[in-house]
């Protein structure tokens, strides 16, 4: 059996810690990319960590296997009120809260478009051939490979999360 760390610490929302003699602020917002997702503020560097739920111009990964739509809004909003200059995305290239932006417009956009097209009672087969993408963002990194898989995420929460009468 591998030797598993048991924390000494835990948070609910916000916890301070100190790395290195500089204070470091945790928060998690709300489940977003899975539901377990704290963001690592650096308030002195301006900086944040944002792995998975920021984007750096570059496609959201796969089809949203672990995934919360209204949580991943939410955090995004929140990112953008944060004063950073420097965001981490974990992948790629850091990215800007400009970058964060035109990701939430692209999940909205997304979201809205699946959702029509569901109201309008296409199938999965009809739907995914009638989303369209912005120029902007037919020129992220990993459109090609991962535009129909956003889709199926997206068609998929859509499809999970159905509440009375349209």
């Amino acid at each position: 059996m591998l030797p598993t760390a048991v924390p000494d610490r835990v948070f609910d929302k916000d916890m301070t810690i100190t790395l290195g003699g500089e204070k470091v602020l945790l928060h998690r917002v709300a489940s977003s990319h899975s539901d377990s997702m704290t963001m690592v503020l650096f308030p002195k560097q301006k900086a944040l960590q944002c792995t998975d739920v920021c984007e750096s111009q570059s496609m959201p990964y796969n089809d949203f296997l672990d995934f919360y739509y209204d949580g991943w809004i939410e955090t995004l909003n929140w990112v953008m009120a944060q004063d950073v200059d420097i965001i981490d995305v974990g992948h790629y290239s850091p990215a800007t809260k400009k970058d964060q932006q035109a990701l939430r417009d692209y999940m909205i956009d997304l979201h809205q478009q699946v959702l029509d097209l569901v109201r309008k009672g296409q199938s999965w087969d009809q739907l995914y051939r009638n989303v369209r993408f912005s120029d902007e963002v037919k020129k992220w990194i990993g459109y090609d490979q991962m535009r129909v898989l956003n889709i199926l995420g997206m068609y998929r929460w859509v499809s999970n999360h159905r509440r009375g009468v349209w």
